[in-house]
């Protein structure tokens, strides 16, 4: 996901870039000012900032409990609420069991991440071994 995040920005800026150079060349008719000619960098720094949230999702376990943090925001889980780590077979991202059927999309663990993901799901279930109160 981070060659998709970073590739996704650098295009985005490099369109943006080249339509602020180019867009007061020639004469179509409107009037551009140089407002309009920085119109367009900045908005590609607004979209590429965008598509960099796609950085942002993680999965940190320690004695606590489990943080996860996906786009827009971080919640911590207490190892008293949390029923488990599930990866449902049709699923693209695992998700951290809750009480009453509740459960968190954990966006840093996706499936098509291949081995590394199948990794970090491993090392997740071994520090929920270690940590996690017994029933």
């Amino acid at each position: 996901m981070k060659l998709w995040a970073w590739g996704s920005a650098a295009v985005v800026m490099a369109v943006h870039i080249f339509m602020g150079l180019v867009v007061d060349v020639g004469d179509t008719g409107a009037q551009v000012t140089s407002i309009d000619v920085l119109a367009f960098p900045v908005l590609g720094l607004i979209i590429s900032a965008a598509c960099l949230l796609m950085l942002r999702p993680r999965v940190r376990v320690d004695s606590r409990g489990v943080e996860v943090r996906n786009f827009l925001g971080a919640r911590f889980y207490p190892w008293d609420v949390v029923h488990g780590l599930s990866f449902p077979a049709d699923a693209r991202w695992a998700r951290l069991e809750l009480p009453e059927f509740e459960f968190v999309p954990m966006w840093a663990l996706q499936s098509r991440d291949g081995a590394s993901v199948v990794e970090a799901v491993r090392r997740f279930r071994e520090l929920e071994d270690r940590y996690m109160p017994e029933d």
